[in-house]
C-alpha cells in the first residue's frame, strides 16, 4: 500500500485537506496555505500544482537584488523604528550595502561574497562594532532569501575599552570653569556630573521634569540632529541634510526617574526662582528654546580649554558620573537603573576597571576576620 504524504490529512466533514508552503513576507516568515477536495487523489494533485507556485514564488523572492531585499525590509519595519535609527538603517543600504553588492541577485550570494562585504568593511575603517551593526542589519534583509548556513561568516571582534573618565582634579577644575562662565553652563555641567544625563537627554529636559517635592528629575525625552529623512538624493535635494528632533529616550529603561543631590536640589531651585511659574520651558536654554547637542559639545569644549583639559566628547560627564559612583560604593543595580541601561550586566560591562579601589576596600573588610581568628 502507497503511503500518504504527511501534509494531506482527512477532516472532520469528510474532506481532505492539504497543507504547502505558500511563499514568505518581507521578514522572511513562512506563509502557509491550504487546498481541499473530497477525494485523496483529487487533494494530491492539488497539493503537487499549489507546491510547483509556491516554488517559483519563492524562486522569484531569491532572484530579487540583496539592495531591493534590503530596501524591502526596512521599508517593512519603518513603522516600529525611531527616526534616527531609520537614518542609521537607510544610511547602512546607501553607504556600505549598496556600494558592494549594486545589482548582485540573493540566490547568486555565497558565503565567500559575504565575508568579502565583511573585510570592505573592516578595511574601510568601520570599527568592529559597526561592522557588526551593518551585517547584523543585512542578514535580517536576507532572513528567507538565502540558505542559512552561507550567513555565517566570521565577524570583527569588539575590544573592550575602558570608559574614560575626568579625574577628581580635572572634573573639580571643569566645574569651577563652569561656574565662572554662566549659569546655563554650570547647571548643565553639574547635571551631567551628578545625575550620569546624556547629553540629549540633558538638552531635553523641561522644568515640568523636575519634581522639587520628591527631590527627583523624570528623563522623558531627548533631542537629537539626524539626518533628514526626507532627504534622500544629497545632489538634487533643496530640503536641509539634517534635522533636529525632539524624542523619547533611547529606550524603554532610558525612561526614568532620577533622585537629585541636595546641593543639586538647591541650585535648580535657585534656577528655577528666575523663571515665572507660567514658563514651562527648558531647564538648559538661553532664549527660551532647547539647545541642540552639537552646540552643546561647542560650549562644553570651551569650558574644557578654560580648564586645562584635553578636548573631549560631553559624553565624558555621563563616564565621570558612574566611575565617581563607584569609587564612592554604589551598588551596581541602582546605578544601572540611575543610568538607564537596560541590565546591570551593560554597566559592569563598561564600569566594571572604575572597582578596583572599591574591590581593595572590601578586601580590606576581611582584616577585622583575620584578627578575630589570629
Amino acid at each position: 500500500m502507497a503511503r500518504r504524504a504527511r501534509s494531506i490529512y482527512k477532516r472532520k466533514d469528510g474532506r481532505y485537506e492539504a497543507r504547502y508552503l505558500k511563499g514568505r513576507d518581507e521578514n522572511g516568515k513562512a506563509i502557509y496555505g491550504s487546498v481541499y477536495a473530497k477525494k485523496y487523489a483529487e487533494v494530491k494533485i492539488k497539493l503537487e500544482k499549489a507546491t510547483l507556485k509556491g516554488k517559483a514564488i519563492e524562486a522569484s523572492v531569491e532572484s530579487r537584488t540583496v539592495v531591493s531585499k534590503s530596501e524591502a525590509y526596512l521599508s517593512s519595519i519603518k513603522r516600529i523604528l525611531k527616526l534616527s535609527s531609520y537614518g542609521i538603517y537607510s544610511g547602512y543600504i546607501k553607504n556600505h550595502i549598496y556600494s558592494y553588492f549594486q545589482n548582485m541577485k540573493c540566490n547568486q550570494l555565497t558565503i565567500e561574497e559575504l565575508q568579502g562585504f565583511v573585510d570592505r568593511l573592516t578595511e574601510n575603517g568601520l570599527s568592529a562594532t559597526t561592522v557588526q551593526l551593518v551585517f547584523s542589519f543585512l542578514k535580517s534583509s536576507l532572513c528567507g532569501a538565502v540558505p542559512q548556513d552561507i550567513l555565517n561568516v566570521t565577524l570583527p571582534k569588539c575590544a573592550l575599552s575602558k570608559s574614560k573618565s575626568l579625574s577628581i582634579g580635572e572634573q573639580k577644575r571643569l566645574e569651577n570653569a563652569a561656574k565662572s562662565s554662566d549659569d546655563i553652563d554650570y547647571i548643565a555641567v553639574m547635571l551631567c556630573l551628578y545625575t550620569g544625563l546624556r547629553v540629549g537627554e540633558l538638552c531635553g529636559l523641561m522644568w515640568d521634569d523636575v519634581d522639587f517635592e520628591h527631590r527627583l528629575i523624570h528623563v522623558r525625552r531627548t533631542i537629537q540632529r539626524i539626518k533628514n529623512p526626507d532627504c534622500t538624493e544629497e545632489i538634487t535635494c533643496s530640503a536641509a541634510k539634517t534635522t533636529v528632533i525632539c524624542s523619547t529616550p533611547k529606550s524603554d529603561s532610558s525612561l526614568r526617574s532620577i533622585p537629585l543631590p541636595e546641593f543639586l536640589h538647591l541650585l535648580l531651585m535657585s534656577e528655577y526662582s528666575n523663571h515665572s511659574h507660567d514658563d514651562v520651558g527648558y531647564v538648559i536654554s538661553r532664549d527660551g528654546t532647547a539647545i541642540e547637542p552639537h552646540n552643546m559639545q561647542y560650549c562644553f569644549e570651551k569650558l574644557l580649554a578654560a580648564a586645562n583639559i584635553m578636548k573631549a566628547n560631553f559624553h565624558i560627564t555621563r563616564h565621570t558620573f558612574a566611575t565617581r559612583a563607584l569609587e564612592t560604593g554604589f551598588d551596581i543595580k541602582p546605578l544601572s537603573e540611575i543610568l538607564g541601561h537596560s541590565s546591570a550586566a551593560i554597566t559592569l560591562k563598561f564600569y566594571a576597571h572604575a572597582m578596583n579601589a572599591h574591590k581593595h576596600k572590601c578586601m580590606e573588610s576581611l582584616e577585622s576576620v583575620f584578627r578575630l581568628a589570629a
